[in-house]
């Protein structure tokens, strides 16, 4: 992920202050996502396990932990914030990899549609999108190389946005603003999709085995600080 730009789940991202969620702006495009399994917590120093080895992340003073728990299709409906990683579907169109619920008091979190880092076969193809639902209609498909967008959700697509006239079928189209307009995404979300939201979190969730996506970035060096961390309750896995 460039930016958050939790969503994502979004990936983006929300960020929750105490007990309540707040919009945050997307971090810089020097951002960098880490997906990983909590090994340990020594004071500051968060030792994960990822795909390319174990990472040491230095935490802040006051680390910022959101908690990642299920959501369902039922809050995909017009009007709600979304945020959704997706890849390049059939005849161009969007295909959902998760789908993230932003609560009320996030609204507005990295919206837009910009480049993400889904892993796997969709990196370098996902973007993700965060915008308002609007039009959509419930499908299934098959995602293949994703993109993450934030907007207005109407006929699928990975976007973050506000939900309107949610239809049957399984897309929907996300608007989101752009500049000093606006753009829209079309997704189709393929059945059985992840579908998340975001829950207070602390940092005693970080126990070992815990999961997490972290936005980060590059300390002198070459340390990477924790700017926040999205750990999964219950043994959930972050999706974004």
């Amino acid at each position: 992920m460039n930016c958050l730009s939790l969503s994502v789940a979004a990936l983006a991202a929300a960020l929750f202050v105490g007990q309540a969620v707040t919009a945050a702006p997307a971090p810089p495009p020097a951002a960098i996502h880490i997906r990983g399994t909590v090994q340990s917590l020594q004071g500051k120093v968060l030792t994960l396990s990822t795909l390319n080895g174990p990472v040491r992340v230095q935490l802040p003073a006051k680390p910022l932990v959101v908690g990642v728990v299920p959501s369902d299709r039922a809050h995909i409906k017009d009007g709600a914030f979304l945020g959704i990683a997706s890849v390049p579907g059939a005849n161009g169109a969007q295909r959902a990899r998760e789908v993230v619920v932003f609560p009320e008091t996030a609204r507005g979190s990295g919206e837009g549609s910009y480049a993400w880092d889904l892993p796997g076969g969709a990196a370098g193809h996902s973007k993700m999108t965060n915008g308002t639902a609007m039009h959509s209609q419930m499908t299934n498909g098959t995602a293949t190389h994703s993109q993450m967008t934030n907007g207005t959700a109407s006929r699928s697509k990975m976007t973050n946005g506000t939900a309107h006239k949610l239809g049957t079928s399984n897309t929907l189209t996300l608007q989101y603003k752009s500049g000093t307009g606006t753009g829209s995404q079309t997704i189709t979300l393929p059945a059985n999709i992840p579908i998340v939201t975001f829950a207070p979190g602390q940092v005693s969730l970080l126990t070992p085995g815990a999961h997490v996506f972290i936005i980060g970035h590059r300390q002198s060096g070459g340390i990477t600080a924790a700017d926040r961390v999205l750990v999964g309750k219950n043994g959930l896995v972050p999706p974004m």
